[in-house]
């Protein structure tokens, strides 16, 4: 009997999962992994309208904040940055806004709510607390890797991110391997 399907196609899917995983893990930015593994640059959407709340004992923890502090929750979504395009992906953020150091003009684009954080920020790290595939359906809408990072400007943590990325972009394309991320410049250290 010949197979239908080798085991390398229908792996094919898991594979990509776990390298877009890695990439999420490493990378500076969860936008920056997004717009490289789709191969075009990415606009974030509101989902709802930024409104300020106040953290949990938990989220104050994970943020080095006391409970009750008060943080600006936002919801969006990323899509392709010159079309109508589908949800490639969601993002849930708890932002602490003083830590941010922004200035007057990155204010109004933070409360217009269209530039995701990290291009606000783009020096801050980030630490990625985990990312991994979510089980069911692997159909184009569905969720398929959720992660969560945090964002540290000034050394301090500040954003406390969710992402979800749906199955649709681990199925319309995979980037070759290859170089994902720049290299380090490697720089001589004095040694005495």
């Amino acid at each position: 009997m010949i197979p239908l399907k080798s085991r390398a196609a229908t792996d094919e899917l898991a594979d990509r999962v776990a390298r877009l995983a890695r990439g999420i893990r490493v990378a500076p930015k969860f936008s920056t992994i997004l717009s490289w593994w789709t191969g075009y640059p990415l606009r974030r959407v509101p989902v709802e309208a930024d409104r300020l709340d106040v953290v949990d004992e938990h989220e104050g923890m994970l943020l080095g904040l006391e409970p009750g502090t008060e943080v600006l929750r936002r919801n969006g979504v990323f899509v392709p940055l010159n079309a109508e395009g589908p949800h490639l992906a969601a993002i849930k953020s708890l932002i602490h806004v003083p830590r941010l150091g922004l200035t007057p003009e990155q204010l109004v684009l933070l409360r217009d709510g269209a530039v995701p954080i990290g291009e606000l920020i783009p020096d801050a790290p980030r630490g990625t607390h985990y990312a991994i595939e979510i089980d069911g359906p692997r159909e184009p809408q569905a969720p398929a890797i959720m992660s969560r990072g945090t964002l540290y400007p000034g050394g301090m943590p500040a954003v406390l991110a969710d992402e979800i990325v749906f199955w649709r972009v681990l199925r319309d394309r995979a980037p070759q391997h290859g170089v994902l991320l720049p290299r380090p410049v490697p720089t001589s250290v004095p040694v005495w």
